[in-house]
C-alpha cells in the first residue's frame, strides 16, 4: 500500500507512517502475550486524519486534533511496512482505524507521544497542522516497552486545512496532505510583535492518567473528588441511614426547643397558662399544694 490511502478525496486518509529503526511488536494466534520481534522488521504506524462534517472538526484515529483536545490520548496501530493494498482497504472499510472498532487484532497498539503544532498562513481561513510522533509506548503486563522516533529520516505529518462558510456553517477541507522530514516543515511567519504565528502542544502518555497530568493542581483535586465519589458509593447505604437518624433527632430536639421557648414566654406572662401548657418544662413552676394556716387565738 502507498504511504498516503485517500478514502474521500479532501476529507478522510490514511497515513502508513515509517516508524525508523523502531522495534516491531508481534502478536501470535491464541497467544495472549506478545513479543518483540528480532532482529525487527521494518514497520510503519497507521493515521486515519479524518473531517467530522457534523462540527467541522479533525479527526486522528478516533481523537479530535483540530482544534485539539487536551489531553489527546491517542493509539495507532503498527503494520508491517510491506503491508499490501488489500489489507489497508479492508481496515478502511471496517473503520479499524477509529475509536468504533472493539474487536481485537493481530497488530500491536501503541501510546504516542506527539508534538502538535498550528501554524498560520497568508490566506484567511487556512491553517497548516504538524503532527510530529516522537515516541511510542506500549505500557501492557507482558513485556512493555518504549522507543523514540529520533532517527535521520523520521518523516511527519502536514496537512493544509481551509474553512469556508455555507449557508453561516463552517465547513473544513484537507487540501494537501504531506509526509516529509523534519527539516522540510513549513515554518511559521511573524507577527507584527516579533513572535512566530504558531501554536504548539507537547503530548507525553508517561506524565499523564486518569485524573490528568502529574504533579497539576487540578490532577491533585480530580483525585480528592474522585476519593470522595468513591467512599460515598461504598458507604452509600450507611451514609443515607445516619442522615435519616440525624434529621429525626434534630427535628425532635428543635420542637423541644420551641416547646421550651414558649413555656418561658407563658411563664412570665401567666404562671398557671405556663404549667399547664407545658408540663415538659423542667423549670415550670411546682404545682399548687395546700398552704397551712396559722391559727392565732387571742
Amino acid at each position: 500500500a502507498p504511504a498516503i490511502t485517500v478514502a474521500t478525496d479532501n476529507k478522510s486518509y490514511v497515513i502508513k507512517l515509517e516508524c525508523v529503526g523502531c522495534p516491531f511488536r508481534v502478536r501470535e494466534y491464541g497467544q495472549i502475550a506478545e513479543y518483540w520481534q528480532e532482529p525487527p522488521r521494518d514497520n510503519s504506524l497507521l493515521l486515519n486524519f479524518t473531517v467530522n462534517a457534523a462540527d467541522a472538526t479533525l479527526i486522528l484515529n478516533g481523537r479530535r486534533i483540530a482544534p485539539l483536545a487536551t489531553p489527546a490520548a491517542i493509539t495507532a496501530y503498527q503494520v508491517n511496512a510491506n503491508l499490501s493494498q488489500r489489507y489497508m482497504d479492508k481496515m478502511v472499510e471496517q473503520h479499524m482505524l477509529d475509536e468504533s472498532w472493539v474487536v481485537g487484532t493481530r497488530y500491536g497498539h501503541f501510546e504516542l507521544q506527539y508534538e502538535h503544532t498550528m501554524l498560520a498562513t497568508e490566506q484567511a481561513l487556512g491553517e497548516w497542522l504538524q503532527f510530529d510522533v516522537t515516541a511510542i509506548h506500549m505500557r501492557q503486563n507482558y513485556n512493555p516497552g518504549s522507543f523514540n522516533l529520533d532517527n535521520e529520516g523520521q518523516n511527519i505529518v502536514q496537512l493544509l486545512l481551509a474553512r469556508e462558510m455555507f449557508e453561516d456553517k463552517a465547513r473544513l477541507f484537507i487540501k494537501d496532505i504531506q509526509l516529509i522530514e523534519r527539516k522540510d516543515r513549513e515554518m511559521p511567519m511573524k507577527m507584527p510583535c516579533g513572535k512566530d504565528a504558531m501554536i504548539k502542544t507537547s503530548y507525553n502518555p508517561l506524565e499523564w492518567d486518569y485524573y490528568g497530568k502529574f504533579g497539576t493542581w487540578s490532577r491533585s483535586f480530580s483525585v480528592i473528588l474522585n476519593g470522595i465519589g468513591d467512599f460515598f458509593d461504598a458507604n452509600g447505604l450507611i451514609i443515607i441511614i445516619v442522615s435519616v437518624l440525624f434529621g429525626i433527632a434534630s427535628i425532635v430536639r428543635w420542637r423541644i426547643n420551641r416547646n421550651k421557648a414558649r413555656a418561658i414566654e407563658l411563664v412570665k406572662e401567666d404562671a398557671e397558662a405556663g404549667v399547664l401548657l407545658a408540663p415538659e418544662y423542667e423549670d415550670a413552676p411546682p404545682e399548687y399544694a395546700d398552704i397551712p394556716q396559722i391559727l392565732v387565738i387571742e
